[in-house]
């Protein structure tokens, strides 16, 4: 494996393990009914659409090099 891929790999289970917390955060606190469902989708949001960006650049990253 040479160093491309490993960083490649790392970025990759990275991003993935973001996404699957906030996932996470965001069901459980659709179900808790202390919480504003509104308030949850506002904060979490932009944070998610940031990640899911980053993975699609990284991604496309490696597209164009040849990966």
């Amino acid at each position: 494996m040479d160093r491309d891929e490993f960083v490649f790999r790392v970025v990759t289970v990275t991003l993935a393990a973001i996404l699957v917390s906030v996932v996470v955060v965001l069901l459980v606190g659709l179900f808790d009914p202390i919480v504003d469902n509104k308030a949850i989708f506002a904060i979490i949001g932009p944070a998610f659409q940031t990640v899911v960006g980053v993975f699609v650049g990284v991604l496309s990253t490696m597209v164009r090099r040849g990966k």
